[in-house]
C-alpha cells in the first residue's frame, strides 16, 4: 500500500513539472535554421510564454549552416541541423551537451527517436540504454525526399528516380537545392551507393544531372511546391512537407517513394558551444517539444514529427487537420514504405568538397 501511494506522489509531482517551461534569465535567442522550417506562430507562442525575443537566421542547406557557424563563432545559440551534420558536429566538438534535467517535454519524443545512430547517447528514462552519457541534439522534425508529380499532366505513373529522365518531363521539372540529396539520386540511378566517396563515380554522378538539367527549371529547396502549385513544373524531387502542402492546395498532386530508396532524414535541435544565451535555447526545445508547441509546427510544415504529445493535442483540439495529417502518405509514411529509404551520411573531407564542387559544376550549366 505505501509503494503504490509513494507512485502516485511521484506520478503527481512528475505531471505537474513536465509542462513547465525552464526559468530563462536571457531575453533573446539567436536562432539558426532552415528556411520555411520555424512557423511564426510557433515564434509567437515562445516568445509570448517566455518574454525572450527570437533573432532568427536562416540557410538552405547543411553545407550553408556549418559554414555560418565558422564564419560566425558565439552568434548563435540554437541552429537545427539535419542527422549527419549533428554527427560533424559531435566529432568537431562544437555542440554543447544537454542537461535533460532542463527540458522536461523530452518525455514526449517518441522511443524510436531517442538514440539516433549519430547521437545516440543521454538519459532515456530506460526507454532504450545509453551507448554513451552525452546527449547533444533532440529530434525536431523528419521525413523523406521523394518525387511529387500532378497527375492531371503526368499520364503514367512515376515509380523511380530514373523516370526523371523521360524525354517528355524535360522543361517542367524543379529539384532541391541540395548537393548531397541530388548528387545521391543520381549515384542510386547509375547502382552506385548514395554516399559514394568515390571520385569517378561522383564524376559520373555529375554528369547523370548534368544530362537532367536542361529539363530542369529551377533548383529550390526552399518552396519547391510553388512551382507546382503554379503550373510551371509538373514534377518535383521536394522533401515530404512540401509534398504534403501541395497536395492540400491541390489533390491531383501525389507524392512517391521512389523504388531505388527514397532519402530519410532527421533534423535536429543543438546548441553550439560559444552559445551566449544557452538558457533560452533549452526553453525552445522544451517549447518544440510540448504537445501545443509540437502542434504549432506540423500544422504549419506537415512533415513528420518525432513529438507524440502533440499529434494528441491535435487528435482532441483539431481532429478535421489531425485525419488529414496521419492519413497523408506524405507526412505519415507507412513503415514498410521506409524499409529501402537511404540516409545521407557523413563523408570524407575530400569527398564532400567534391559533392560541392560538382553540384556547383551541374546548376552552372
Amino acid at each position: 500500500m505505501k509503494q503504490m501511494i509513494w507512485f502516485a506522489i511521484l506520478t503527481l509531482a512528475i505531471a505537474s513539472c513536465a509542462p513547465s517551461t525552464p526559468a530563462v534569465t536571457s531575453s533573446e535567442l539567436n536562432l539558426y535554421a532552415f528556411s520555411e522550417f520555424v512557423p511564426a506562430a510557433l515564434i509567437a507562442g515562445f516568445e509570448q510564454e517566455t518574454g525572450v525575443k527570437i533573432n532568427l537566421d536562416t540557410y538552405a542547406t547543411n553545407e550553408e549552416m556549418l559554414a555560418g557557424l565558422s564564419d560566425k563563432p558565439g552568434r548563435y545559440d540554437l541552429i537545427i541541423p539535419s542527422d549527419y551534420a549533428v554527427e560533424e558536429l559531435i566529432a568537431a566538438d562544437a555542440l554543447q551537451p544537454l542537461d535533460l534535467s532542463l527540458i522536461p517535454n523530452y518525455g514526449n519524443v517518441d522511443a524510436a527517436f531517442l538514440s539516433p545512430y549519430f547521437d545516440p547517447g543521454g538519459d532515456t528514462s530506460g526507454r532504450r540504454p545509453a551507448m554513451r552519457n552525452e546527449k547533444f541534439s533532440l529530434p525536431y522534425l523528419w521525413g523523406t525526399t521523394g518525387i511529387a508529380y500532378d497527375t492531371s499532366q503526368v499520364s503514367e505513373p512515376l515509380t523511380r528516380w530514373e523516370d526523371l529522365w523521360q524525354p517528355e518531363l524535360a522543361g517542367h521539372i524543379v529539384v532541391l537545392d541540395d548537393s548531397r540529396e541530388m548528387m545521391g539520386i543520381a549515384l542510386q540511378t547509375l547502382g552506385y551507393d548514395k554516399n559514394e566517396t568515390s571520385s569517378a563515380r561522383l564524376a559520373e554522378a555529375r554528369d547523370q544531372l548534368l544530362a537532367l538539367t536542361p529539363g530542369v527549371i529551377a533548383f529550390d529547396a526552399e518552396t519547391p511546391e510553388d512551382y507546382l502549385l503554379s503550373g510551371q513544373a509538373w514534377v518535383g524531387v521536394v522533401y515530404n512537407g512540401n509534398a504534403a502542402l501541395a497536395a492540400a492546395s491541390n489533390p491531383d498532386i501525389v507524392y512517391v517513394l521512389p523504388e531505388e530508396g527514397a532519402g530519410i532524414w532527421f533534423d535536429n535541435m543543438a546548441i553550439p558551444v560559444g552559445a551566449p544565451h544557452s538558457d533560452a535555447a533549452l526553453a525552445f526545445m522544451n517549447y518544440v517539444l510540448s504537445a501545443k508547441g509540437g502542434a504549432e509546427l506540423i500544422k504549419a510544415f506537415p512533415y513528420s514529427t518525432p513529438n507524440t504529445a502533440a499529434l494528441e493535442f491535435l487528435k482532441k483540439n483539431d481532429a478535421q487537420f489531425y485525419e488529414a495529417y496521419v492519413s497523408s502518405a506524405a507526412s505519415n509514411p507507412p513503415q514498410d514504405a521506409l524499409l529501402g529509404a537511404k540516409l545521407v551520411k557523413r563523408v570524407n573531407e575530400s569527398a564532400a568538397g567534391l559533392y560541392e564542387r560538382y553540384w556547383s559544376e551541374v546548376k552552372a550549366r
